[in-house]
């Protein structure tokens, strides 16, 4: 039997978690059963199984994705130099282009609500948060050192408010898919502006 490659099992490992997350966006972590799961994957029980032993496995794993692609945004913004105002204004934007935005936002508001209850999932959590947090405070500091940012600022509160307003939008974006990204964007953007001045 020809081996697989690993093409293959990313892929069918990512149809998986978007079969699952499709479910879990529409009836919540715990009205979905691995059965579900493997129902809307339209696949054997054997070939979600072989992936993720458990509907926890497939939680962490969505929940995870989702941090990540929180995380991804902002590495992006921070790696692209944008003055700090034109970061901030531009993350729910950017977190409105990703693949499977309204099902992302959903999920990541379960995700912080399971993570309440799970030290486990509240654990690799908190680690992708960190990421995130990292990066902002990393920016805080460049700009610090570069002038573009006053001295003053503490870079971890600095860091910690950015990454509230980011949560701040996934959860109105959650509850109200209609929320305005450029809307939401401009004031962030003003925000940050404000905290610049002299």
């Amino acid at each position: 039997m020809p081996r697989v490659s690993d093409a293959y099992l990313a892929q069918r490992r990512e149809h998986i978690l978007a079969a699952a997350a499709t479910r879990f966006a529409r009836e919540g972590f715990h009205r979905t059963s691995m059965r579900d799961v493997i129902d809307e994957a339209g696949l054997s029980p054997g070939a979600v199984y072989r992936y993720f032993p458990s509907k926890d496995d497939i939680i962490v794993a969505i929940s995870l994705d989702a941090i990540d692609a929180v995380q991804g945004v902002v590495r992006t913004s921070v790696d692209q130099h944008k003055p700090f105002p034109e970061l901030v204004a531009d993350l729910p934007a950017t977190i409105d282009a990703l693949d499977r935005a309204d099902a992302r936002t959903r999920l990541a508001v379960q995700a912080w609500g399971e993570a309440l209850r799970d030290p486990a999932l509240r654990e690799a959590l908190g680690a992708g948060v960190d990421g995130v947090l990292q990066r902002l405070r990393e920016r805080v500091e460049s700009g610090q050192a570069g002038g573009e940012m006053p001295r003053h600022l503490d870079p971890r509160a600095v860091a910690r408010v950015v990454l509230g307003l980011i949560q701040g939008y996934i959860l109105q974006r959650a509850w109200d898919p209609e929320v305005s990204a450029a809307d939401y964007g401009r004031a962030a953007g003003d925000m940050a502006r404000g905290l610049l001045s002299p």
